[in-house]
């Protein structure tokens, strides 16, 4: 996958993968919880996508920073239609809630909300269409 654009299935779990690892404790040996890796192997299984784990990695590394990997995602999944943009908003936000960060009433950390509603806006989603898009996924 290595110098090749991102399509609407890696885009979606790349997108979801940052979400997940915004934020990673300073010094800590793993990118993402334990829940956080689970939940992001949960939407492989549910969306069917079958992914080599070492072209995913290969480029998460290539683009670098979690900034660039958004980038290329929203710009893949800007392509798409609209119910798959809805849908990836929807894990992100699911994501969000699987491990406590630093909210006490959702689960949801600042810098998570912040990346929710920076994607919403990339890929042009509604209010509205941001505060359903979570409906019937899977919880974890």
């Amino acid at each position: 996958m290595a110098n090749q654009e991102m399509y609407k299935l890696d885009a979606m779990l790349h997108i979801v993968w940052v979400m997940a690892v915004e934020d990673r404790k300073d010094g800590s040996d793993k990118w993402a919880t334990p829940e956080e890796d689970n939940y992001l192997d949960t939407i492989r299984k549910a969306e069917n996508i079958n992914i080599d784990w070492t072209d995913f990695n290969a480029k998460r590394k290539e683009l670098g920073s979690g900034e660039k990997i958004i980038d290329e995602a929203c710009k893949a999944l800007r392509s798409c239609g609209k119910d798959w943009r809805i849908k990836t908003m929807g894990y992100m936000q699911r994501m969000g809630w699987v491990s406590q960060e630093d909210d006490l009433e959702n689960n949801m950390s600042d810098k998570e909300w912040a990346l929710v509603l920076r994607a919403q806006e990339a890929l042009g989603l509604t209010d509205e269409e941001r505060k359903n898009s979570y409906q019937n996924l899977p919880r974890k």
